[in-house]
């Protein structure tokens, strides 16, 4: 049998699509929502932000650094919740709601606050007011942004101030310390720029930190802290003796002679040969300052071996030697260098003083010699020059030594008196007149001066002038008598004799023994008509010469001149006892007898 054709089915319309489209949207949907819709406990996941354009995701209690120059949004914030529903970020003091509308600048939501400065916020999620998690954020500037502030800044001050903040900001960051240091130099606060290069040193002991450290000390004037940056270098470059030389000569220069001395002797072992004749030369003067003459000696002739022209080598040789107590050795190199300095006076005169102490006068008058024509102006030198002179009993040079020392010192009363003698035993009554009178000037009581100008006077016969010293001399030296026999010829010869009776009087006072002077007063006193006077007088001198006929002569003789008959008598009789047959005492004594006898008749 025929079987029916079957029919074919209708392929399925568009609106069968559709449907199962929903359909499976539907279940997919539900799928999604059941757990949501279903959740009895909500979570937070994570928090998507756009840093400065860039997607960046944060987990719960993770945390974010930003600078305030960021530009931040929050994209999205992942819950479990169901459309984030009831879901919010806020955060204490922080519009963190602004966040989520736009990307914003931080620094615009901290625009009341110094962006400098370290701030700290939790961004909590909540639901409704349930705490679901947070996002840590820590907002503050990077080195850099100091870096460019402080470049910003006006004045050095400034600059300072601001870096000084980023230090405590990062005190760890060597640029911000770097720049600091260069700042505080450049305000010269060394202080402060030592404390941080000191600090720089202990991280990095290069040549050129410690070189910056030492400048900075060396402008505080810190010498202990300089001597130890110096060592410092020295060590960090054992090699280089410029360093240790730096250091050695810095040692001597704060009085540290010891400490030199080491570094000096280190010195010798690694410098060359031209060095070690100027490192020889300090160590021989840093020996001596210590009291270490050998050692001294010992680097100077080291020295010396190297240089035979340096004139003050062999002056310090001298000088050691003579201070060890070797003189020849000391005068043998003062004498080589002397030889090299013409103009030396001072050595010369040394070296003088020196051979006249050894009698060596024509070598020391040649070295004097040498020291007056450089410095005719040398006292001592002239001085050196005139004991030699008397040594050697040189009148000549003597008295050019005197004349010289007078033209430098016109004062000098010794030397004038001294000039004055010379020039009278030379006959030069004038030039020794001179000398004595300029001497006289500061001296007027100086006897011998005044004899010696009495006798020049007597050899010139200027008696006048002689008078005048006679009667200086004859109140400042009364018992010479031989003023007073001048006096008494000059003023005889005067008629002066009123004034030959006072000054008489006081020269027997003075040598009252002096029978001569008495004379001379007996004399005097008859030519001013004082016979009682003079008779006193004469007895006076028969008391020493009992036996002068001629004295008792003239003594009877003025007694009976002045009516003193008895007297005359008694005179008379003494010299017939003395001189049997003298015809005129003799004669005297009758004639006077006569006389006397009607006298003693009248009066029994």
């Amino acid at each position: 049998m025929a079987r029916k054709p079957r029919k074919k089915p209708r392929p399925h319309g568009i609106g069968f699509w559709i449907f199962l489209i929903l359909l499976l949207g539907s279940l997919a949907a539900g799928w999604k929502l059941w757990p949501c819709l279903l959740n009895e406990s909500p979570q937070f996941h994570s928090l998507l932000l756009q840093k400065n354009g860039t997607p960046l995701k944060l987990i719960n209690g993770e945390g974010i650094q930003l600078k305030p120059e960021d530009k931040i949004k929050i994209l999205e914030i992942s819950t479990n919740i169901c459309f984030n529903r009831g879901v919010r970020v806020v955060a204490k003091d922080f519009d963190v709601a602004a966040l989520l509308y736009e990307e914003t600048s931080l620094a615009a939501l901290i625009i009341d606050r110094d962006i400098f400065n370290r701030y700290e916020f939790q961004l909590m999620i909540k639901h409704y007011n349930e705490d679901l998690g947070h996002i840590h954020v820590v907002i503050e500037p990077t080195v850099e942004d100091w870096l460019d502030k402080a470049d910003r800044s006006i004045g050095e001050e400034r600059k300072i101030a601001v870096l000084e903040r980023a230090r405590n900001f990062a005190p760890q960051d060597h640029r911000i310390r770097d720049r600091l240091i260069q700042g505080y130099i450049t305000l010269k606060n060394w202080r402060q720029a030592a404390l941080l290069l000191e600090e720089k040193s202990k991280e990095d002991s290069s040549p050129e930190v410690l070189n910056e450290l030492l400048d900075v000390y060396e402008a505080m004037s810190k010498s202990r802290e300089i001597i130890s940056t110096l060592r410092r270098l020295a060590e960090s470059t054992p090699n280089d003796p410029a360093m240790r030389y730096r250091l050695a000569s810095y040692l001597e220069k704060t009085g540290r002679f010891s400490e030199a001395i080491h570094e000096y002797e280190t010195l010798l072992k690694i410098v060359g040969k031209t060095d070690k004749l100027s490192i020889h030369k300090t160590l021989g003067f840093l020996y001596a300052k210590e009291n270490q003459p050998e050692k001294a000696m010992n680097h100077y002739l080291n020295a010396l071996e190297m240089d035979q022209k340096d004139v003050n080598l062999y002056y310090n040789i001298s000088y050691l030697y003579e201070k060890i107590g070797q003189k020849d050795k000391a005068d043998l190199y003062l004498a080589k260098a002397v030889a090299l300095k013409a103009g030396d006076v001072d050595s010369r005169i040394k070296l003088a003083e020196s051979l006249i102490e050894k009698g060596r006068f024509e070598e020391a008058e040649e070295y004097l010699e040498q020291a007056v024509q450089k410095e005719p102006r040398s006292l001592k030198a002239w001085l050196l020059m005139l004991h030699i002179a008397e040594k050697k009993g040189n009148k000549d040079l003597i008295k050019r030594c005197y004349q010289e020392i007078l033209t430098l010192d016109p004062k000098n009363t010794t030397v004038q008196y001294n000039l004055g003698v010379l020039e009278y035993e030379a006959g030069q009554w004038e030039k020794a007149l001179n000398y004595f009178k300029a001497f006289l000037a500061s001296n007027p009581e100086d006897v011998e001066a005044h004899v010696f100008l009495f006798d020049i006077h007597l050899k010139q016969d200027n008696k006048d002038q002689a008078y005048q010293e006679a009667r200086i001399l004859v109140d400042l030296k009364p018992q010479e008598v031989d003023f007073y026999r001048f006096l008494y010829e000059y003023l005889n010869k005067k008629g002066t004799f009123e004034e030959l009776v006072s000054i008489l009087e006081k020269g027997v006072q003075s040598i009252p023994e002096n029978i001569e002077l008495k004379e001379y007063l007996v004399d005097a006193y008859l030519k001013t008509d004082r016979v009682d006077m003079a008779i006193t007088q004469i007895n006076e001198i028969i008391m020493s010469r009992p036996d002068d006929v001629s004295l008792l002569l003239q003594a009877a003789k003025l007694s009976e001149r002045m009516g003193h008959k008895n007297d005359a008598l008694g005179y008379y009789k003494k010299i017939i006892e003395i001189s049997p047959g003298h015809e005129e005492a003799e004669a005297a004594y009758l004639r006077l007898r006569l006389e006397v006898l009607p006298l003693e008749r009248r009066n029994p």
